[in-house]
């Protein structure tokens, strides 16, 4: 997923992950399974006896209530704003549950309002990444209507005075991502982000998204890295598949990805067996939009997500690490939502 803040999402969970797994694999089978023990117990008493769309909406439920609760701060919102209203805009915009979708439109117009007064002018210093952050956040508040027609005029100038490399890592219409570079997934997911809302927002931020896409296939094979780099590659091929499909508003051929899907179900498994709940999360709803809602191991990984859900609402991090926290709670309602998609995507737009 954030699923836009790119690299520094994927440094720090990164991080976490292989952090977890080496005390994981220290750790006896038997303290294990007494700790698995433990954990559905507990998740037991959140979930409660109902059926397993009932537990799914309670658990959506709770976790946007986290996300709301979150974005309520007004320092939360000026330092998370592009997350925050695209997370709500999404789901208002792509779930099938109509009641859900009117919460977080309900959350994401109050919070856009918000946002807008927060930044009512672009920083004469402001960085490329900055440039990417505020268009990100503006563009959301516009699709809750409020636009700013000067701050994207202001938005405009500042991206004029940076080059493609700044915004991307590597000139996108020239040449690859830098494939000898050991953070080769992390440069790619942020160009593939940066240049979606970039393109879509009217302001490119260093190329189209189709020059940057076209550029997925150098990236294959996916497997075989360290387990750091199969991280990275991930993550890579969730926000390809966000940015495709529009973060879940069109459905996608299967058969147009097959690289990357036989990859996100090899990490779903993985991703269970090492209980890290966010890339389980991106997993399932990766497989949803390729159209496998009711295949049997999206059903264990909802079903995973379900019982491991805490009690704040949330899946992982804690109040020193906000980000993990909101970031947890909306990757797993994306991944235990339905979803009203607006089409089919048929061809790649690779060249």
């Amino acid at each position: 997923m954030g699923r836009l803040r790119g690299s520094m999402r994927s440094s720090s969970r990164r991080s976490a992950f292989l952090t977890t797994l080496l005390l994981k694999r220290m750790e006896s089978r038997g303290l294990r399974a007494f700790f698995a023990l433990i954990c559905l117990l507990a998740a037991s008493s959140v979930t409660g006896r109902g059926g397993a769309v009932e537990d799914r909406q309670k658990a959506v439920d709770r976790a946007l209530d986290f996300v709301q609760a979150v974005a309520s701060s007004d320092a939360n919102l000026s330092r998370f704003g592009s997350d925050l209203l695209w997370c709500f805009y999404s789901i208002s915009h792509t779930s099938r549950d109509r009641r859900l979708g009117a919460k977080a439109a309900r959350m994401g117009r109050e919070a856009a309002e918000r946002w807008r007064r927060l930044h009512p002018h672009v920083p004469a210093d402001v960085s490329a990444g900055g440039v990417y952050d505020l268009l990100a956040g503006a563009y959301a508040a516009e699709r809750f209507g409020f636009p700013d027609d000067q701050f994207k005029d202001e938005l405009r100038l500042a991206a004029a005075r940076f080059k493609a490399k700044d915004f991307l890592g590597f000139d996108a219409a020239r040449e690859p991502p830098p494939l000898d570079d050991p953070r080769r997934y992390d440069i790619f997911t942020d160009a593939l982000i940066r240049s979606f809302f970039g393109e879509a927002y009217g302001i490119p931020l260093g190329a189209r998204y189709r020059e940057v896409l076209r550029w997925l296939p150098s990236l294959r094979p996916y497997e075989g890295h360290d387990e750091g780099m199969e991280f990275d590659a991930f993550y890579t091929v969730t926000h390809a598949i966000y940015t495709l499909n529009r973060y879940h508003e069109s459905r996608i051929e299967p058969s147009l990805i097959p690289d990357e899907i036989a990859f996100v179900r090899r990490k779903l498994d993985a991703a269970m067996e090492d209980e890290d709940p966010e890339m389980v999360a991106e997993a399932l709803d990766c497989l949803k939009a390729a159209g496998f809602a009711r295949d049997p191991q999206v059903r264990r990984g909802m079903k995973y997500l379900v019982t491991t859900q805490r009690a704040d609402g949330a899946w992982a991090g804690d109040p020193d690490d906000l980000y993990t926290q909101y970031h947890s709670a909306w990757a797993a309602i994306d991944g235990l939502r339905d979803y009203r998609f607006h089409g089919e995507i048929s061809k790649l737009p690779l060249n």
